[in-house]
């Protein structure tokens, strides 16, 4: 029994002072700060909103069509004519200098047979081309090429010998020519008219030939050097 009312001494008296005692320290000690999440923190910003502007692409009208179809059109064909000309050039180079070496290996004093069968070749081949014509135009015809292959075998003996006919030929036209005008014999013989330049020789013909086809050819530039600007 004495326990008992010990028991509700202290249930009526102790744990009411215990719990003002606990109210009084909780008012007394500071107030702590409030505590925030890391999203609220300064250094995290809201991601930027993309505002993305829709173009608006208008169709073209007729004639900027018909503008880009024929642009297009002459632009392909230049680029194919260009490559069919720089193939041209090529052919063309390459064939000169196939040309050139044919001709530099017959002017060689060793080469005899090659001289000889170089000429035959001329002639058969003015023969082929006067089989049309009677006997006379295929002995011309193939006279002629072998005259113009062996005036390139041998371009010194062509020379002389060209110089030579080319002076007869020109006494014999001024002979003609003051008989057709009527010169008598005791008269000073009339010179023939000025005439354009002409070669003397196969050798110019042929050296006026390779002129022609290093014309023709296509230049290239060298880069220029860059000067640098004085300040």
């Amino acid at each position: 029994m004495l326990s008992r009312a010990l028991w509700q001494l202290v249930k009526r008296c102790l744990i009411p002072a215990a719990a003002v005692v606990a109210e009084a320290k909780a008012h007394s000690e500071p107030e702590h700060p409030r505590l925030c999440r890391p999203s609220e923190l300064p250094i995290y910003i809201p991601e930027p909103i993309c505002n993305v502007k829709h173009k608006v692409v208008e169709a073209p009208g007729i004639l900027e069509s018909t503008i880009r179809d024929t642009r297009e059109t002459l632009t392909k064909y230049s680029d194919e004519v260009k490559a069919y000309q720089r193939v041209t050039q090529e052919h063309i180079s390459k064939s000169k200098e196939n040309i050139q070496w044919l001709v530099d290996y017959l002017h060689e004093e060793d080469n005899t047979l090659p001289r000889a069968g170089a000429v035959g070749i001329g002639a058969l081949a003015g023969l082929i081309f006067g089989l049309r014509g009677g006997i006379i135009k295929r002995t011309l015809y193939a006279t002629a090429g072998a005259t113009g292959v062996a005036a390139i075998c041998y371009p010194s003996e062509a020379s002389e010998y060209s110089k030579v006919g080319i002076t007869e030929a020109k006494k014999y036209l001024t002979v003609a020519y003051n008989f057709v005008y009527g010169v008598k014999k005791d008269d000073p013989p009339l010179e023939l008219p000025s005439l354009p330049k002409l070669p003397s020789s196969l050798t110019e013909v042929w050296t006026s030939v390779k002129s022609t086809f290093v014309s023709d050819a296509p230049e290239t530039k060298a880069p220029q050097e860059q000067v640098p600007k004085s300040k």
